[in-house]
């Protein structure tokens, strides 16, 4: 990224179509996606390298919303959110007390907390977005204590065909009478969403610092959720 942070946030508005909007859309379906289903896994896989009080860093916090959830859920805990979006910062508004906002560009994050001061860390359906996930995850695992852990929640790649169809895209992907702008907003998301596969995702937490603890297909393969340790 040569812009830098105004790049990034051109980038995302142009990824999110209407921002304000989108920042919405995530507050109606957080229960959905964080349901009980999500929390068990989460207590599964990462309460066990919590510290008490527990310090977890969120990626692409967009509205804050997980940040809320795990101030509720732990008492004390210190949670600290990534997000450079305006209307995302518009929408998280007045956080709780133990939540924190670090407005960075995940293309080169620079975070305000000192090495290995975090117990775990989320991302989730961030890293599709980004022109490179490498420096985000690299630091990440600064941040990361030896042994803490990172979920990732992402989409991954199906052929066109099944993305057509299961995005409601088909007739318009083929009428003529698609107009053009519409048709490219099709295929810029078509690649968006299907940057990588699950090996690309295992393969760049491995060269970032992680060992890949867990690998769970979702949504009859459509998305994937990794647990990784810091090493």
């Amino acid at each position: 990224m040569s812009g830098g942070i105004e790049e990034t946030r051109a980038l995302l508005a142009r990824h999110h179509r209407d921002g304000r909007r989108f920042a919405e859309l995530m507050k109606a379906h957080f229960a959905q996606r964080y349901d009980e289903a999500f929390w068990a896994e989460w207590a599964r896989w990462m309460e066990p390298v919590l510290s008490d009080p527990p310090t977890v860093l969120d990626l692409g916090s967009g509205p804050g919303l997980f940040l809320r959830a795990l101030v509720e859920r732990y008492p004390g805990a210190r949670a600290i959110g990534v997000e450079c979006a305006p209307y995302m910062l518009d929408a998280a508004g007045e956080l709780p007390g133990g939540c924190e906002m670090a407005r960075e560009d995940l293309h080169d994050p620079h975070l305000p907390l000192a090495d290995g001061s975090v117990d775990a860390a989320l991302a989730s359906v961030v890293l599709h977005e980004m022109n490179q996930p490498v420096r985000a995850l690299q630091e990440t695992a600064r941040c990361l204590r030896r042994g803490g852990r990172l979920m990732v929640l992402e989409w991954v790649r199906v052929p066109l065909r099944r993305y057509l169809e299961e995005e409601g895209h088909l007739p318009a992907a083929f009428d003529p009478a698609t107009p053009a702008a519409e048709l490219a907003d099709i295929f810029v998301h078509f690649v968006e969403h299907n940057r990588y596969t699950v090996e690309d995702l295992e393969y760049l937490l491995q060269r970032t610092g992680f060992a890949v603890l867990e690998r769970v297909l979702l949504r009859g393969g459509r998305f994937v959720r990794l647990v990784a340790e810091r090493r």
